[in-house]
């Protein structure tokens, strides 16, 4: 059986590629917002500041997303090379759908109303945001020789 793409072939650095740019924009972002927020509030206003929020969701919950949907398709174009049943993946996979929650505690769009959490709770989502994206770069970065 012919695979569609293998480790180091066009298509899976297609993929990979833009896996690593959404996790840039994505976790920059998020470590990022906390500083735009708290500028949003010396300059202003409260259009400012639900400014600098809606703009922080609108960016970090999407790219966070493609992050994680990318790095599925790399487990499926790696041809056998990753395997969901490796432990750092199912971590990984773990922490992405928590990061992902926290992101929209941390910074709800205005439609989405089931995570209304008031200032001190947004700011616990963005404490939590931080550790869980800088515990999946670790997994990612370590790899097999954390588990």
């Amino acid at each position: 059986m012919e695979t569609f793409a293998a480790v180091g072939d066009a298509a899976y650095n297609i993929v990979l590629l833009a896996h690593l740019l959404c996790i840039i924009v994505g976790a920059g972002m998020a470590f990022m917002a906390p500083v735009f927020v708290r500028k949003a509030r010396r300059i202003g206003g409260r259009h400012t500041e639900d400014f600098a929020h809606e703009t922080n969701n609108a960016v970090i919950f999407p790219a966070l997303l493609f992050a994680g949907v990318a790095g599925g398709a790399l487990v499926g174009l790696s041809d056998d090379a990753f395997d969901f049943e490796q432990m750092w993946l199912t971590v990984a996979g773990v922490l992405w759908i928590g990061s992902l929650v926290l992101s929209l505690v941390a910074f709800p769009p205005r439609w989405l109303n089931i995570f209304n959490a008031d200032e001190d709770r947004r700011r616990l989502a963005r404490v939590g945001l931080h550790i869980v994206l800088l515990l999946l770069m670790i997994d990612m970065i370590w790899k097999e020789s954390l588990f």
